[in-house]
């Protein structure tokens, strides 16, 4: 007997690593995929095409900085509320796998508030 409501457990991902974009000296949008990413338990890169389960992005800036749940389109991107994008003003967060189209994030982009900014990415991946 099956139960209404109920659905297999979703997790925040079987891998998990983290991009440094400290060094990126600009404020152009910039697309991840998998394999940007290194396994923290293995030291191992992942392999492409990986979907996102978790996205997290945290800085230092002292001014918006942005994240979009696909791919840029290029650096020429639009930051403002009718872009689709999330604006994330020291952090945020999301587990990609609970929303409507999680199954298919298989790449994020971010674009820093200034150059200077201290800026990391951390993400889990379901393999």
């Amino acid at each position: 007997m099956s139960k209404l409501g109920v659905q297999n457990p979703i997790t925040a991902g079987q891998v998990i690593g983290a991009y440094d974009a400290s060094s990126v000296a600009d404020t152009d949008w910039h697309t991840l995929t998998s394999n940007e990413f290194y396994d923290a338990a293995t030291g191992q890169q992942l392999a492409d095409g990986l979907v996102f389960a978790y996205v997290a992005l945290m800085t230092n800036a002292s001014e918006i900085s942005h994240i979009k749940l696909r791919a840029a389109d290029g650096a020429g991107d639009g930051k403002g509320n009718t872009d689709g994008v999330i604006p994330v003003f020291g952090g945020f967060d999301i587990d990609t796998q609970a929303i409507q189209v999680g199954s298919s994030v298989a790449s994020i982009a971010y674009a820093k508030s200034a150059a200077g900014d201290k800026t990391v990415i951390y993400a889990g991946f379901n393999k």
